[in-house]
């Protein structure tokens, strides 16, 4: 008999009711929620803090009453490059990236009244994250008894029924089986998992395979990107309000590629399971702001903005191929593929709050500073197309909120905060230096983990078990520029460094929910280069 890690005899109910985690929602969460410092070269080059000094293009996003700063129509065009320094080709994507960064204008009234000064109408778009990453690593299993994927398999197919293992013409596998996933279903079929029964002839259990070494290797690609919708005022050169209307679209992709040596008695080879994954859909919310300067003598600012929730509507698609070293009857190896249907949600991302400052000394010198605060575990993960029944709770726009992954979001996701400042120095008529800095805390608990034991439906459409935990962000820019009567010209330099920890499978010590499974160490610092062309009339 195979040794399992876990002991089969755990109760269902124990399994169900564990602190729990889907990748396929809750780290998507954080994807939705999360946003790159990217928009104009200005903008980048002093760190994001110009939410309360206005007039650029990018505060838009941030603080929406920035765009009433500005005094004349404007038109601007960014375009970036970007380069993950640790990471590796895989998958056709390299870790060089061209990307289209900022597109926008600004329509300024000049209204001729005593109160409000000029009312401005704008337009832009930018990139708002860039899922560009290259990662993985591999663990020597055999220091850690042999753990393997398929022992996770085994716990997710212990059942009080057999699995439904059946594939439809179209190569698509129905959700039917109980409390399990596709990607345990192909465990089945391809041996890695063999089911127990006892003398009566009832399913006790799994048997897993042993592993000796494996290795892992991730790519992501594809955005989110942002298109605001603008309007703004000036009232008395003291008060700055406006309104962003945000819409969004979304397209994520992700390919895993895993392996293991497997060693199992007499039998020995390689294991292998490659996925692809999906995410596309729309999204849209409001952004309110104000600024004001308190002491009409003096060009100190002080902003406020709120962010309401983004509503997303997304659909999730996902194939899988597995590969087994055991062979059928003939001496081939054993391999199974399943593309599994597409899978319809939505994620509500958290309300934001920023507050800014920001002041001018003469025409030779700007600083801003800010601090922006969002709670991810507020976030909320609903379905459309459900109705009403014991476990679904209706909620917005004809949907029905996920219980299950909302109570893992509110457990698991953390208060984010973001720290921002930024200088800019006029050091030659028409000659502009940048800097700036950003950090963002960690938008997870340390012990956030993938486990898909949870009364959520969501499990149905898994097919990966990897999860990344990521740290905090620290970004430090650098910009110069160059303004002429209507032409100007940006350049903009960021370095980011974010870490993570990545886990293949989730495999938890007896009685504890802590990974058996070593951490992989990863490192997603990158490099960006911007460039913004304008021009002012």
């Amino acid at each position: 008999m195979k040794p399992k890690y876990i002991a089969a005899g755990c109760t269902l109910m124990g399994l169900l009711v564990a602190p729990a985690l889907s990748a396929q929602d809750i780290y998507r969460v954080t994807d939705m929620a999360n946003e790159d410092l990217n928009g104009t070269a200005r903008f980048v080059g002093m760190g994001g803090a110009l939410s309360a000094l206005g007039a650029d293009m990018s505060v838009m996003s941030t603080n929406p009453a920035g765009i009433g700063l500005f005094r004349s129509s404007d038109v601007s065009v960014t375009a970036g490059l970007r380069r993950q320094i640790e990471g590796n080709a895989f998958a056709g994507r390299d870790v060089v990236n061209l990307s289209f960064d900022q597109a926008g204008f600004v329509y300024s009234i000049r209204t001729g009244g005593k109160n409000v000064r000029f009312f401005n109408m704008g337009f832009n778009y930018h990139k708002r994250k860039n899922f560009n990453d290259l990662f993985g690593g591999g663990v020597n299993l055999a220091s850690l008894n042999g753990i393997s994927q398929s022992w996770q398999m085994a716990d997710l197919a212990y059942t009080s029924r057999p699995l439904d293992l059946s594939i439809g013409e179209d190569n698509t596998m129905s959700p039917d089986f109980d409390l399990t996933t596709p990607l345990t279903g192909l465990g089945a079929m391809t041996q890695m998992i063999i089911p127990e029964y006892d003398e009566e002839g009832n399913l006790t259990g799994h048997i897993p395979c042993n592993a000796t070494s494996n290795q892992s290797n991730v790519a992501r690609w594809g955005g989110v990107e942002e298109y605001d919708f603008n309007f703004s005022g000036n009232i008395k050169d003291r008060f700055y309000v406006g309104m962003t209307l945000s819409a969004y679209h979304v397209d994520w992709h992700n390919v895993t590629g895993y392996s293991e040596v497997i060693s199992d008695g007499t039998q020995s080879g390689d294991y292998q399971l490659s996925s692809e994954e999906s995410l596309t859909g729309n999204g849209f919310d409001l952004k309110f702001g104000f600024i004001m300067r308190p002491v009409e003598e003096s060009a100190f600012r002080i902003g406020l903005s709120f962010t309401t929730p983004t509503f997303f509507d997304l659909t999730h698609n996902a194939y899988a191929n597995m590969t087994s070293p055991f062979s059928d009857s003939e001496g081939y190896s054993l391999n199974q593929d399943v593309e599994v249907y597409p899978h319809d949600y939505r994620i509500r991302t958290p309300w934001k709050l920023n507050v800014s400052l920001g002041h001018t000394i003469g025409s030779s010198i700007a600083l801003g500073a800010e601090y922006e605060f969002a709670d991810y575990s507020s976030a909320k993960i609903s379905y459309p197309d459900y109705g009403y029944n014991d476990y679904w709770d209706y909620s917005w726009s004809s949907g029905s909120d996920d219980q299950a992954l909302n109570a893992e979001t509110k457990y698991f996701l953390k208060k984010v905060h973001t720290f921002r400042v930024g200088a800019e120095a006029k050091v030659y008529p028409g000659l502009f230096l940048r800097a700036g800095y950003n950090y963002v805390s960690s938008p997870m608990r340390n012990d956030a983990y993938n486990n898909l034991f949870t009364e959520s439906p969501s499990y149905y459409y898994s097919v990966s078990t990897d999860y990344l935990n990521l740290k905090e962000t620290n970004r430090v820019t650098a910009g110069i520029g160059y303004r002429g009567k209507h032409f100007y010209a940006d350049m903009a330099y960021q370095y980011e460094a974010r870490k993570g920890d990545y886990y293949a499978f989730h495999v938890p010590y007896t009685g504890s929910e802590e990974n058996a499974l070593t951490a992989v160490p990863v490192k997603l610092n990158k490099h960006q280069l911007l460039l913004t062309l304008g021009y002012k009339f």
